[in-house]
């Protein structure tokens, strides 16, 4: 995989990326623009101070990965797609200023190709959503964890929602899974992505009556979501996965899947609760991993580029 490179003298939209990523850590001062001036440069060398890196204002594959800029994000020999899964959990309890959720938002769809999203329950934050441009959604009315994937790189060929359990009047809502089938515009693979999220407080050191229930509405969401998984498997399908899943650094399906974005990301404070996923078989490749630390919810988001071929 060739990797682009920006340095003094580069312009364009990856340039203002660049600026943008680093003035909300504090380090580039003035407006943003499309130039890699000296300015620019002096930024960059902050930054590498920072992370204890030479510093030489050049920004590589290295840089680029913890800024989320995508420079590698090119098409590798063979045909194959390379491709992010994005994992956000837009925290809706308490609800967030709409400045926030958009924030927030956007900067998922900036990462991502294929996004799963949590606690999108109030109409703004689904208006969101909506307002992406470039992206198609999955997102039927009352569903709190749609699925966003980006049109120039999929086709939707099915989608669905399974419920996994009913819900508990002051507890918990019901729980569902939601997947989307989905072909490789430039491959033609098709693979599943699934994106859910699991009843909350039943691993928590806090004790409460509702405990039992939590406990076992949490396990039934599991095994069911298990026998989702194996189903599309059979049919021949790569799956991924993200979700809030509510369990610390925890192999949530066993052995089903590999943990692509960690068990210890820190994704909730220093807890991991957010995981993106995928099926052992079908000729899907994690590339790389990253938690992304800059949003206004209470969750990080959690990303895994893939190849597909």
């Amino acid at each position: 995989m060739t990797i682009r490179r920006l340095s003094l003298g580069s312009v364009g939209a990856p340039v203002r990326k660049l600026e943008q990523e680093l003035k909300e850590r504090g380090l580039f001062k003035g407006p943003v623009d499309n130039k890699f001036d000296a300015k620019t440069r002096r930024a960059v060398q902050a930054f590498e101070k920072r992370r204890g890196f030479e510093q030489d204002g050049v920004v590589g594959g290295r840089i680029s990965r913890l800024l989320g800029l995508g420079l590698e994000k090119t098409k590798p020999a063979g045909g194959k797609g390379v491709f992010d899964v994005v994992s956000m959990n837009v925290k809706s309890n308490p609800l967030m200023s709409q400045d926030k959720v958009r924030h927030d938002v956007q900067r998922a769809a900036k990462t991502g190709e294929i996004i799963g999203w949590q606690e999108i329950g109030p109409e703004r934050y689904r208006d969101a959503i909506r307002n992406l441009k470039g992206f198609s959604h999955f997102m039927p009315k009352g569903l709190e964890t749609p699925i966003s994937w980006k049109t120039s790189e999929f086709k939707l060929l099915d989608s669905g929602v399974e419920k996994m359990h009913g819900g508990l009047a002051k507890v918990s809502p019901h729980r569902q899974v939601a997947w989307v089938k989905l072909q490789n515009k430039e491959t033609g693979e098709v693979m599943i992505h699934m994106n859910t999220h699991l009843v909350s407080g039943a691993w928590n050191s806090k004790i409460q009556r509702s405990d039992p229930w939590r406990k076992a509405m949490w396990n039934r969401h599991i095994e069911k979501m298990g026998n989702l998984i194996e189903k599309f498997e059979k049919q021949g399908h790569p799956v991924t996965i993200s979700g809030d899943f509510n369990r610390d650094s925890f192999k949530v399906l066993g052995n089903k899947v590999v943990y692509d974005s960690g068990l210890h990301a820190g994704t909730h404070g220093r807890s991991t609760l957010d995981y993106v996923m995928h099926t052992r078989g079908g000729g899907l490749k994690k590339i790389s991993s990253r938690v992304d630390r800059h949003y206004a919810s209470d969750h990080n988001a959690v990303t895994v580029r893939y190849d597909i071929g």
